[in-house]
């Protein structure tokens, strides 16, 4: 919970894509990938998807190799 006077426009605002439209960088492309209690979001690397981020309510896919932070996640 965030308590606060500043809007919340301000707060979530994306400074990825502002900081990459001004670098003239492109935007990575994400993949997800669901489970069965949740998803997994992968950053595409070349031919592969590297897993970013897990957001599931399933304790055990945390536990999961497979789903770690920076595994490669083959198309």
């Amino acid at each position: 919970m965030l308590y606060t006077v500043v809007p919340l426009e301000r707060i979530y605002v994306d400074q990825r894509a502002n900081d990459s439209a001004l670098k003239g960088e492109a935007e990575p492309e994400y993949k997800e990938v669901l489970l069965k209690h949740g998803r997994v979001v992968a950053r595409r690397e070349g031919e592969n998807y590297v897993v970013q981020n897990i957001n599931t309510t399933d304790m055990s896919d945390y536990l999961n190799a497979e789903y770690s932070p920076g595994k490669i996640i083959k198309q």
